[in-house]
């Protein structure tokens, strides 16, 4: 009896899990609708939203006339304040505070210039996120979610490395809050899962790498679906891997590194070296004035970042065997003429096995004028990790 009881509650928590995340994914839906795609009985589905509903998690908004005989069909929608987060983009130059909501999406609240000291940095980043949770009613109050530009032990809340910062071994959990939830990851593995909520192209696409491009190189890697960590938190980390045997010195202290080559502090090196003279104020903002520029006098630097880029995309392929490449950061701006140029490069050097047919797309997120998919993935991160506490 016991051992039935606890199969009818998974199956009960597996229901109502599925029925939350179609309405997450569903802007409005009906009853009838989320039972269509649950395939669960009608009569279930209504006692689910029936809890939903007294929870606060979705509200009913209007009757939809959907041109049948009865009567007519209320549409629900998600509830987006139901569940707010602090998301936080720890950035190598600049750090972005925002709120996240229980729909995905996030509101940048602050931005400052990132402090390499950390001591100084937790308390700039302290008295910020104070300014963001201060305003969020408790019993909606998720915790922070955190993107990292390094190695993290996501178990622990730990920062292991941040080569562009110096840090080494921080455990953020207690420095930021003793009393909520505080969950770190990896900027390009929190990219790499926004994406993959937010693409329709990539819901049947199971092994994926991301490839976010800043002042570093960072990528997530996805297979079958989940992301892939490693041991020690560090699988990845691709912008690590030599592509240069004598090489410039990495920030990590190795030679040769293809964020040493590919990266926008590096592009901008070139771009220096050459003669040329960019517009921005930062290494991410010169970087995109050469991507946004139509003046020939700019095809040299294109051609660099196309073949820099794949150099290590083509490593990528043949090591991981991944299905899709993502273009994300600053590169998911690359126009569409360097984009053609790099998946026929990176078709031309990979492995006959691969079927050379590799597809390389730009990120859906642009993060021009928006959040980041940083700051995106953190807030979706949050609320899968806290999905237990609703269901």
């Amino acid at each position: 009896m016991v051992g039935k009881k606890l199969d009818s509650e998974n199956i009960g928590r597996s229901n109502r899990k599925l029925i939350l995340q179609l309405l997450r994914k569903s802007p409005v839906t009906t009853r009838r609708d989320l039972a269509i795609a649950s395939g669960l009985n009608p009569s279930t589905v209504t006692k689910i939203i029936k809890d939903y509903l007294s929870m606060g998690l979705c509200e009913e908004i209007k009757a939809e006339d959907t041109g049948r005989i009865g009567r007519k069909a209320i549409v629900l929608r998600l509830n987006r304040k139901a569940f707010m987060s602090v998301v936080i983009d720890i950035g190598v130059e600049e750090t972005i505070v925002g709120k996240g909501f229980f729909d995905g999406s996030v509101s940048v609240v602050n931005k400052f210039s990132t402090p390499h000291d950390f001591d100084e940095f937790m308390k700039v980043l302290s008295a910020e996120t104070y300014m963001i949770s201060r305003n969020i009613p408790k019993y909606r109050f998720l915790g922070y979610s955190v993107s990292v530009p390094g190695i993290v032990d996501v178990e622990n809340s730990r920062i292991v490395y941040v080569p562009h910062l110096g840090w080494k071994d921080l455990v953020l959990r207690e420095r930021l809050s003793r009393r909520y939830p505080v969950f770190l990851d990896n900027e390009a593995n929190l990219s790499l899962i926004a994406e993959k909520w937010n693409n329709p192209s990539l819901v049947s696409v199971g092994d994926v790498a991301f490839v976010y491009v800043s002042e570093g190189i960072g990528c997530g890697i996805m297979f079958d679906g989940q992301i892939y960590r490693g041991r020690d938190y560090s699988a990845g980390e691709l912008g690590h891997m030599t592509v240069q045997i004598d090489g410039k010195k990495c920030y990590c202290g190795n030679f040769g590194c293809w964020e040493t080559v590919a990266s926008t502090e590096a592009i901008v090196a070139r771009a220096n070296e050459m003669g040329f003279s960019l517009v921005g104020n930062s290494n991410n903002e010169k970087y995109l004035s050469i991507l946004s520029s139509s003046e020939p006098v700019f095809e040299p630097l294109l051609n660099q970042i196309e073949k820099s880029l794949a150099v290590g995309i083509v490593n990528i392929v043949n090591s991981l065997d991944t299905e899709v490449v993502i273009l994300g950061g600053v590169a998911s701006m690359i126009p569409e003429s360097s984009l053609h140029n790099l998946t026929g490069l990176v078709n031309s050097r990979v492995l006959y096995a691969t079927g050379q047919n590799i597809k390389i797309i730009r990120s859906v997120l642009h993060e021009k004028g928006m959040a980041s998919s940083k700051m995106i993935g953190a807030a979706l991160h949050i609320i899968d990790k806290k999905t237990a506490d609703f269901v």
